[in-house]
């Protein structure tokens, strides 16, 4: 059955929220062996594509190698039914928690004449907090969406918690670290989770601070972004500022400000979960506090049963580290 609220919401204030039925969904088992096969298939099809061009050969039998590639694998997620099983096992979550859940709000839909898909909540999102969604080379590979949670802490505080799943392939990667996770799951394949949390502070900040991941733009002579005294802060985290009623005020003038925010325990914070989590920042809007960070399940953690297993601890955990800056920010 499906369960209405109405839900505190950073982006659009307030929302109505009808999470999905909680029963598990079915679908047809498909050996791991047989499922990991697409991808890394693919990825070899397109450096074979690659080579071909370089060498002026014909691309025809490895671009339709890719496209078989990508079929087998769309066909087989179609058949496993992962879309009915990943919103079953988030409406358990959901429910098992009092919390509100759907994935209907950041569903791509068709804009303009020629038909392109995209989804405005998803827009919105990248709008609010670029900082923590686009892509930032040499920081994080950036964020989708694909479900939205809203609930309340144990003072009654509402929360929203963003969720995307992507498959990954690590199999070649040189960083042996990678192919590991940090609930005992190893392999060169798995699934990379992408969290976003917001509540409200408990006063108005007046500014908007970020303590983004570092990039490839802000190193060296481009290294231009606020300092704090912690040298290892500064090292993984861009600090940036403007005051939210004078956006044109220097940022050298909001230094006093950013850093009242970003106390010396905040940051100690931050670099816990940063050792903890992948591509960890978060933004201060005057009085909403978001906080990002990857998490990922490889090897056999990334199978159907093992992700029912570990997704809900996963949410929880980040729910809990969301809220660890809160007293030291305001």
């Amino acid at each position: 059955m499906t369960a209405t609220e109405t839900r505190w919401d950073p982006i659009e204030g307030t929302l109505t929220i009808e999470t999905p039925p909680a029963e598990a969904a079915r679908g047809i088992a498909i050996p791991q062996t047989l499922r990991r096969l697409p991808i890394p298939l693919a990825l070899a099809a397109m450096i074979w594509v690659f080579v071909a061009i370089a060498r002026g050969s014909n691309v025809f039998i490895p671009m339709a190698l890719f496209m078989v590639c990508l079929g087998a694998e769309f066909l087989m997620g179609h058949l496993a039914n992962d879309a009915g099983r990943q919103r079953a096992r988030r409406a358990r979550i959901a429910r098992d928690n009092n919390w509100s859940y759907t994935g209907a709000f950041l569903e791509p839909v068709v804009t303009g004449v020629d038909g392109a898909k995209t989804s405005p909540r998803m827009n919105r999102i990248r709008e609010r907090v670029p900082e923590l969604v686009k892509m930032q080379p040499g920081a994080f590979i950036g964020a989708e969406f694909d479900g939205e949670f809203w609930g309340s802490f144990d003072d009654g505080r509402p929360f929203w918690i963003a969720l995307g799943t992507r498959r990954m392939e690590a199999a070649l990667a040189a960083d042996p670290a990678l192919r590991r996770d940090r609930h005992g799951g190893a392999g060169g394949q798995g699934l990379l989770f992408s969290l976003l949390a917001a509540y409200r502070l408990d006063r108005a900040t007046g500014i908007r601070a970020v303590a983004a991941p570092e990039n490839l733009f802000s190193l060296g002579p481009l290294d231009r972004d606020i300092k704090t005294e912690s040298e290892a802060f500064n090292r993984r985290f861009r600090v940036a500022g403007h005051a939210r009623d004078d956006p044109d005020r220097p940022e050298v003038a909001l230094r006093t400000e950013v850093l009242r925010v970003l106390s010396p325990a905040a940051q100690t914070t931050m670099l816990d979960l940063a050792d903890r989590y992948r591509a960890t920042g978060f933004v201060v809007d005057d009085d909403v506090f978001y906080l990002m960070a990857q998490d990922t399940l490889s090897g056999a953690n990334a199978r159907p049963d093992r992700v029912d297993l570990h997704l809900a601890g996963i949410v929880e955990a980040f729910r809990t580290a969301a809220l660890a800056p809160k007293r030291y920010v305001e």
